[in-house]
């Protein structure tokens, strides 16, 4: 079974508080994520009120998937598995937040997908850096604007 990563960090011109709860508003990701289609909070932690399921719709070169996540928070971010996929088998996905002065955060995304996916080494590659590069520059784009 093909397994995918890519890892990117950037800076971002926004406090760290800023920066954790804007990635922490999982249904806004449809307005800053071009390949979200749909984003569905289906659950939240009784305790702290953050999501903790979510159902998404997200396009890519390869198709559309629909894939339903789970989530745990920390105060420097948040990481996240799958719990049922369409065409992903598996997903962990982590972002790492650092604040680097009063207005400015270095985030750290990590991304890996497990699928069944026939396509060539080089392609898959090209296809979850692409993910991480978009998903970084509207992060970058929401806050930054």
């Amino acid at each position: 079974m093909p397994t995918d990563s890519a890892t990117k960090t950037v800076r971002i011109k926004a406090p760290l508080g800023t920066v954790l709860a804007t990635i922490r508003d999982l249904e806004s990701q449809t307005e800053w994520i071009p390949e979200i289609l749909a984003a569905e909070v289906l659950e939240v932690e009784e305790t702290t009120g953050l999501p903790h399921t979510a159902r998404f719709k997200a396009s890519a070169t390869v198709g559309t998937d629909s894939y339903v996540l789970t989530y745990r928070h920390r105060d420097d971010g948040m990481s996240w598995t799958m719990l049922e996929g369409r065409m992903q088998t598996g997903q962990e996905g982590d972002y790492q937040l650092e604040s680097v002065g009063p207005d400015a955060t270095s985030v750290t995304y990590r991304l890996t997908i497990h699928h069944n996916l026939p396509l060539p080494g080089f392609l898959r590659s090209r296809v979850i850096k692409g993910l991480v590069d978009s998903t970084l520059t509207g992060l970058t784009k929401r806050l930054e604007s």
